[in-house]
């Protein structure tokens, strides 16, 4: 799985259809996005190797072994890790000595990659994130051997025509030299110079000089300055000369690399470079070219993550340069052209200004806000659609549709940066009926729905400014309803005045690492909103989900026994700390020493999900939890004797921990007469009460 966003594809071989629907919901209460085939025989193995899988995983066949899949993976040199589940529980004895013929030895000797029970459904989550781990890993360094294998064989192609004379010295002797070397020193072939030591080709008079001047580069490491000396060619001609030097590699062996230039042939490379500098110059405007402005974008946005600093890319289009030039040809389009530059460029001095196209226009801009880049933009469409346009006799006007993409410390690609600045200029004209002549700034919560890019830059804006909206859900103690509890979550508005759930953004918002920031934001404001509710109703208390980031944290409890210091008071137990159960497994021992930090600052603790794994009371024998809440799974048809069955018995064992029960997704009368049943002390769901943006309890 290279990506994280990629679901993994798994493999199963084994004579049970149903285990597909137990792997898949295994892996999903633990994270793990699965596409999942389940076969059982050699000729639907065969079928599937036709596509690619991240893990196969063996229990059982109908006419093969686990034998059969590694021959078939070898044959097919497939790089396909192979996790095998046995039903033996003796193999798993750990006093039983290991002999070549156990089942263990047979089956890391062929290649198997993990061995496990079938009982211990955690294990297998723990080499399956393993195994992609490891996977990933080697997928990655085969793609960067065959970049970097393609990274050399580039540079000695471009080292072999380069017109820069290069050649590679070991211990003060030649080891290679391009065929520019050669022609500069006069020799004919690479092999007259191999070996030859590199001060015969530096006249007497400046050999004391070189010397010292090794000297300093092998003491220090670096090229302190150019060094200029007298070359001797082959034919004893000689010719005023600049050196470089500088650390080098050669067929794997460290070397130094020496860069000779002609001093006489300086002046010509002057001129190539001016050359270079006019090829990025539009000759209409004297603004940078299209080619100009790609490099300019690249770097710009290079420039905005290193430093963490924010630029603006405008796409400036004329409205209706088609008319003008069917009315006054190519004279009154070129004079168009020319004043719109000339306006960009005194409206936007302090920015880099290019002709992107015929009549379009790029401006990046440094330092700067939407705000601020918005009232300018806005300012030069006013200033360019009152100008006047002299073509001899007649007087032409124009507008301009500007769209503004910002870039940042978390911005796209190249690419993506353009294609949004041209896309907002082109949502000008649609909003203005075909007219243009205005602005339009690209916002990320227009397109946070169908873009992961866009909802990242969105989180981070919400963060920045405070746009989530807390909602709070008040959850019935059926012991003691005096003192209000509300289940706080965050939404996150969008620009078509939508709300987006977390189970939307979290995904993104763990992808790059924004959840502690988020959880940190949710804590912070929840407990303000809770300080202003504790002045008209006393005892109210919040029940706050945190990520497996915040699970981890060791400086959160500090903060949360500030906050709780700030609202009251830790005796009042006025938080709940909610985490999932699967984090709380995957972390055990982490979520025990912050579980405790966080009850010692006057936080209860829950868990949610609870019930998801095969082993989640054992959870309760580590971990000093307060409350657990129980997976939707269970409660979600309550119609469902089983269900009903099942929820009792968690119930009675959790309570049995000293622990109390909630049971939510409450959402018609029967589920409520059946959760009323079950002895299980807070009951919550929509039945009960919808979430609300203040905390109002219904009783």
């Amino acid at each position: 799985m290279s990506r994280k966003s990629e679901s993994l594809r798994l493999l199963v071989v084994d004579e049970s259809p149903a285990i597909a629907d137990e792997l898949t919901d295994l892996l999903k209460t633990q994270g793990i996005p699965t596409r999942i085939q389940i076969l059982d025989d050699r000729e639907e193995l065969e079928k599937a190797f036709r596509h690619t899988w991240d893990i196969i995983l063996f229990i059982s066949g109908y006419d093969i072994s686990y034998e059969d899949v590694m021959r078939q993976i070898q044959s097919h040199g497939l790089d396909l890790p192979v996790i095998l589940l046995l039903n033996d529980h003796a193999t798993f004895d750990l006093n039983q000595k290991e002999s070549a013929n156990s089942s263990f030895f047979k089956a890391y000797t062929l290649g198997v990659s993990d061995v496990l029970p079938t009982s211990r459904p955690l294990l297998l989550i723990q080499s399956i994130r393993r195994e992609l781990r490891n996977l990933e890993h080697r997928r990655n360094e085969r793609n960067l051997e065959l970049l970097l294998g393609d990274a050399e064989r580039r540079s000695q192609l471009f080292l072999k025509n380069s017109k820069t004379a290069v050649s590679y010295i070991d211990e003060g002797v030649h080891i290679f030299a391009n065929e520019s070397y050669l022609e500069l020193f006069g020799y004919e072939s690479l092999d007259e110079l191999i070996g030859m030591p590199v001060i015969d080709l530096v006249d007497s008079k400046d050999l004391m000089e070189f010397k010292d001047f090794l000297k300093v580069y092998t003491k220090t490491g670096r090229n302190v300055a150019d060094f200029n000396f007298c070359g001797v060619c082959a034919d004893g001609s000689r010719f005023e000369a600049t050196l470089q030097i500088g650390p080098a590699s050669f067929e794997g062996e460290p070397c130094i690399q020496m860069i000779i230039q002609h001093q006489a042939k300086a002046n010509t490379q002057l001129l190539e470079a001016q050359l270079a500098a006019i090829e990025r110059l539009d000759g209409l405007t004297n603004l940078g070219n299209r080619r100009a402005f790609e490099e300019a974008l690249e770097a710009t946005r290079d420039t905005a993550i290193k430093f963490k600093q924010q630029y603006a890319l405008l796409f400036t289009s004329i409205d209706n340069i088609g008319q003008i030039s069917a009315s006054t040809g190519l004279a009154g389009s070129d004079a168009t052209v020319q004043k719109v530059a000339e306006i960009l460029s005194s409206q936007f001095s302090n920015a880099q200004n290019y002709r992107f196209g015929d009549s379009t226009f790029a401006t990046l801009v440094p330092n700067t806000s939407p705000e601020s880049i918005s009232a300018y933009a806005q300012a030069t469409t006013e200033q360019i659609s009152k100008s006047l346009i002299s073509i001899g006799n007649r007087t032409i006007q124009t507008t301009v549709s500007i769209g503004i993409a910002m870039i940042g410390e978390t911005s796209p690609n190249a690419t993506e940066l353009l294609s949004r600045a041209f896309n907002s200029a082109d949502k000008v004209k649609l909003q203005n009926h075909g007219i243009g002549n205005g602005i339009n700034l690209y916002n990320p919560a227009e397109n946070a729905s169908q873009s992961d890019q866009a909802l990242r830059e969105l989180l981070e804006e919400a963060l920045e400014k405070g746009n989530f909206k807390l909602m709070f859900q008040s959850i019935y103690d059926t012991r003691n309803d005096a003192n209000p509890l509300f289940e706080v979550y965050a939404r996150l508005p969008l620009a078509d005045g939508k709300i987006m759930q977390p189970d939307e953004f979290m995904p993104v918002a763990h992808r790059y690492g924004m959840e502690s920031r988020l959880d940190r934001w949710i804590l912070l404001n929840a407990c303000k909103r809770l300080k202003g509710q504790l002045v008209a109703h006393p005892g109210t208390r919040l029940l706050i989900n945190l990520s497996s980031d915040s699970l981890q944290d060791t400086s959160l409890p500090l903060l949360v026994s500030k906050l709780t210091a700030a609202i009251g008071g830790a005796e009042n137990k006025p938080l709940i700390l909610q985490f999932n159960e699967s984090d709380a497994t995957n972390y055990l021992k982490l979520a025990r020493d912050n579980i405790h930090a966080f009850r010692e600052k006057g936080c209860q603790v829950s868990i949610n999900n609870f019930g998801s794994s095969m082993n989640s009371m054992s959870l309760l024998n580590h971990l000093e939890i307060d409350l657990v809440k129980i997976d939707k799974s269970f409660v979600q048809d309550l119609s469902n004797e089983e269900n009903v069955q099942a929820v009792k018995k968690i119930t009675a064992d959790v309570t049995t921990h000293g622990s109390q029960v909630m049971i939510a997704y409450i959402e018609n009368p029967t589920a409520m007469s059946k959760a009323w049943s079950m002895g299980a002390r807070y009951l919550q769901g929509y039945y009960l009460q919808m979430p609300s943006e203040d905390m109002v309890f219904e009783g």
